[in-house]
């Protein structure tokens, strides 16, 4: 499975007093059992960009290939693609509408015009993979908190069986706890159902604990595509497009400049705290002595 965009432009309103590039001369390969992250600045182009991943926008120059298919060709199923790469959209919630739980998770399935007995299994397992027990099942999702929402919203996509599965800001709007909650389902999918993920967020914490490949775009461009400890190594220019790297980052280029032998490309406090235990012991520190630092 891959998903190509081959020098993808889209113009909003082309033609007219309104006309603006969104995205400009894409050129982009999502490849099999990849962990994405997609950052920029608001108005950068990157919802434009993941509308174009399942075809819900159309490309004014170039193409969008899977597997190998122009998904804008005649006789292209776009259902079918739709059931393959799932979008959950910032604040899914609001686009909750069923009147219980289930049904809402069993839309999906239904538009596939799967039958009773195929719907019923793929909702059950969609709801049980995202932490959602048979005692809400039948209750409205209206009375869910906002986290649970958010869960059965990604159950909904989930029961479609994507191949690659898109979320869009997961985290806007939860408590800090929630906000773990959702990450931590969102890794556990990608180790467990080995899918493709691909998450917008404007979290650099978020993304440098999490993804394995970090693509930012800037004014309709891509401006980095590679590892978060590579990008991130580029915090200047970073700043420059109206974002930043995570906070750890700064710390460590900070405690490298007062001379401490850290590497300033960590991006975790899990491995900046390694990191400086080990520079504190290489310089025998008297820090670490009575255990101050090894708690």
């Amino acid at each position: 499975m891959a998903l190509l965009l081959n020098h993808v432009e889209h113009v909003y309103g082309k033609g007219t007093a309104f006309e603006k590039v969104a995205l400009y001369d894409i050129n982009l390969q999502i490849n099999e059992g990849e962990f994405i992250g997609l950052i920029g600045h608001t108005g950068s182009g990157k919802s434009t960009l993941i509308q174009h991943l399942n075809g819900l926008l159309k490309p004014t120059d170039g193409g969008v290939y899977y597997n190998g298919e122009d998904i804008n060709e005649k006789g292209f199923s776009k259902k079918k693609l739709r059931s393959k790469v799932g979008i959950v959209f910032q604040y899914p919630e609001q686009q909750l509408f069923e009147t219980t739980v289930l049904e809402d998770v069993k839309f999906g399935p239904k538009n596939l015009g799967l039958d009773n007995l195929e719907m019923d299994m793929r909702s059950y397992e969609a709801l049980k993979q995202v932490g959602i027990g048979e005692d809400l099942l039948d209750v409205s999702p209206f009375e869910l908190s906002g986290g649970q929402k958010r869960r059965v919203a990604i159950a909904g996509v989930l029961a479609m069986q994507p191949e690659i599965l898109i979320l869009d800001e997961p985290t806007a709007g939860l408590d800090p706890q929630g906000k773990d909650d959702i990450l931590n389902l969102i890794e556990k999918l990608h180790r467990e159902r080995k899918i493709t993920v691909i998450v917008v967020s404007h979290s650099m914490e978020d993304v440098a604990k999490y993804v394995e490949r970090l693509i930012v775009v800037n004014h309709g461009k891509i401006a980095f595509d590679d590892t978060p400890k590579k990008v991130f190594a580029h915090y200047k220019e970073l700043e420059e497009m109206g974002l930043a790297a995570p906070q750890i980052t700064y710390i460590m280029h900070a405690l490298k400049e007062k001379g401490l032998p850290v590497d300033p490309s960590d991006t975790t406090v899990e491995e900046a705290r390694e990191d400086i235990l080990h520079a504190l012991k290489e310089m025998n520190s008297p820090l670490l002595k009575g255990g101050v630092l090894n708690d």
